[in-house]
């Protein structure tokens, strides 16, 4: 049955195991009643900066194999400057058991080894050149594959229901550049209006739904054809904007016999 049980500390009343035991996990139950059923990713936060000495991950929060994990406090990685692929990842550790309790600890890395899934985290992608600065600042929708020097991100995975999500920040970019345009296509408006109103990532099924019925079709998608059909629907709008050029008109002369 449902039930809410709240302990009630007072003056010369007998602390009870059941009333910490409530303490400890009530915080914890309500997270995963929360986010039962979401897959592995990002769930909250953990945004990039560039730095002189490399790239700092912001505080925020992965969720792996059903358990969340927290940064409280900025954690800066050292990047290579030899303009070479390079994956910064989380990368997690078994549970141990120490101190009063279970621990559940993880490291970042920045190298040239592809995520193995079954361990690691993806939550950035890039080629530094010698000399240069990454960047986490983008200029536009198309700005967020630029090859050197510029932290992709959209290899990401974000926590969401059931299937990874794609970076809310990419959605919400091509939202507001479509917007620009007159939206003639009411799918086109609806999808505009979700991403605007993100505070998570997307479903999947969602962003799914969306591109097979604006472009006819049935498939699924991996984050990086999710960004290449977009861009496309953003390429197309851009296009019907400008409209097709009519025949220059010709200036009529009044040839005098």
């Amino acid at each position: 049955m449902f039930q809410n049980i709240y302990p009630v500390f007072e003056a010369k009343r007998l602390l009870r195991k059941e009333m910490l035991d409530n303490l400890r996990d009530y915080p914890r139950n309500l997270f995963h009643i929360r986010h039962q059923g979401y897959s592995n990713g990002i769930l909250w936060g953990c945004s990039l900066v560039g730095t002189d000495l490399g790239l700092t991950v912001m505080p925020g929060i992965l969720y792996y194999k059903g358990m969340p994990y927290f940064l409280e406090k900025p954690c800066t990685v050292a990047c290579r400057a030899d303009g070479k692929l390079v994956y910064l990842k989380v990368r997690f550790f078994d549970k141990a058991v120490g101190n009063g309790g279970e621990e559940y600890f993880t490291q970042l890395a920045a190298d040239e080894q592809e995520p193995d899934p079954e361990l690691e985290l993806e939550l950035g992608r890039f080629k530094l050149q010698p000399g240069a600065r990454l960047r986490t600042e983008y200029v536009d929708f198309y700005d967020y594959i630029t090859e050197f020097d510029t932290v992709n991100r959209i290899y990401t995975p974000y926590a969401a229901p059931n299937r990874q999500g794609i970076f809310p920040q990419l959605l919400q970019c091509f939202a507001k550049t479509l917007a620009k345009s007159y939206i003639k296509n009411p799918w086109d408006c609806a999808f505009c209006m979700s991403c605007l109103q993100l505070r998570e990532a997307m479903p999947y099924e969602a962003v799914r739904v969306y591109l097979n019925t604006r472009l006819g079709q049935e498939r699924d998608y991996t984050n990086m054809q999710i960004y290449q059909e977009l861009k496309g629907i953003l390429e197309q709008s851009a296009g019907e904007q400008q409209g097709p050029r009519g025949p220059e008109r010709k200036e009529k002369t009044l040839l005098m016999i």
